[in-house]
């Protein structure tokens, strides 16, 4: 099996091509194109130049390759954990194997406004490897930049977690998750290292009793269009093994210089040379800190690279974003173009892609 990956203006597009001799399973197909918590994309069967493949509509979203590249919050860290577990609860509900969902970070897509996680499952005949969370999360976790201790402090939990559970039942780990976002997890002292923690995984067991709920809620999603300059981006599988292995191969982003905006008070040029670029006045998460204004919210807004387009998004700030004088609602993303005005609160900015 391959998969290419194909972008266009307003959803993101996947194909897996497949062999003859395998069987798509149109009944999981069914189940798996039903709108559940976090799953909004479309999955069906077509001839593409002769050969049969999956083909997926994922609402145009960003990477979570590109959303790690930023500073992660406690809020962030458990929100993206509860979605893509969130999801696994519901699909061994409906008695599909966990082991068909691809857990890899260049096959996760991400809405802003609340963290859901889409996940990428393969409604297939073919034996797949054991969904093996411990080693996700392990190697997710350490591949992370920290926003605070607290949001140290939570990694470090998660991967606790597995150092005291040997075996590893999804029910059990859903509710470690539900009770940390409740605050109901004792916090560690001081600060752990992270990163390079090397340890052998287990395999998963599922209990045959099924404790999960079923979750009944739905996440509208933003239509943005995303960065695509990453092409030439799948998966093979191996058919000459027993134990099917999964190759990710990922292709090369441009890097080119970015735009600048130009706070007026000041005249201070910010290069814009993130993918999701954080405005605020906090001293943490940001990636550029208002120091001097208060009307200022923490975390005020973001400006977000699409395949080359960036836009504008308020993110609940207390005193509203503006764009040419309009004020932008939380969650909505606008366009800029060479020459945009805008503010957060009473801070003005100039958008120049030069």
């Amino acid at each position: 099996m391959s998969a290419d990956k194909i972008y266009l203006c307003d959803e993101y597009k996947l194909y897996f091509k497949i062999e003859d001799d395998v069987r798509v399973l149109h009944s999981e197909v069914e189940l798996y194109n039903t709108s559940f918590v976090g799953n909004n994309s479309f999955c069906h069967e077509e001839y593409i130049d002769g050969q049969r493949a999956l083909t997926y509509s994922i609402p145009a979203m960003i990477t979570m390759e590109q959303f790690i590249t930023k500073k992660i919050h406690k809020d962030e860290l458990l929100d993206i954990m509860f979605s893509i577990v969130d999801q696994l609860m519901y699909i061994k509900a409906n008695e599909l194997s966990i082991g068909k969902v691809i857990l890899n970070t260049g096959y996760m897509y991400i809405d802003l406004k609340n963290m859901a996680v889409q996940l990428v499952f393969l409604p297939i005949d073919k034996q797949m490897d054991k969904c093996n969370m411990e080693k996700f999360v392990r190697e997710f976790v350490s591949r992370l930049s920290f926003a605070n201790k607290k949001a140290s402090d939570c990694g470090y939990e998660l991967i606790k977690y597995f150092d005291h559970n040997k075996i590893f039942y999804l029910s059990e780990f859903y509710k470690f998750i539900i009770d940390f976002k409740n605050d109901n997890i004792a916090h560690p002292e001081d600060e752990r290292d992270l990163i390079g923690q090397e340890k052998a995984t287990a395999s998963i067991e599922i209990p045959d009793s099924s404790s999960g709920a079923a979750v009944t809620s739905s996440f509208k999603l933003a239509k943005e269009k995303r960065d695509y300059s990453g092409t030439d981006i799948g998966f093979d599988i191996d058919n000459d093994s027993d134990d099917t292995s999964t190759t990710v191969l990922t292709g090369t982003l441009r890097t080119k210089a970015g735009p600048v905006i130009v706070r007026t008070r000041t005249g201070e040029r910010i290069r814009i040379d993130k993918p999701i670029f954080c405005i605020g006045k906090s001293s943490q998460g940001v990636d550029y800190q208002v120091t001097d204004n208060n009307s200022v919210s923490r975390r005020h807004a973001y400006i977000i690279n699409v395949n080359g387009v960036y836009y504008l998004r308020d993110n609940k700030s207390t005193n509203h974003t503006y764009l040419g004088g309009k004020v932008i609602s939380s969650g909505t993303d606008m366009m800029l173009i060479d020459g945009s005005h805008f503010k957060l609160a009473n801070e003005e900015f100039t958008f120049k892609e030069k």
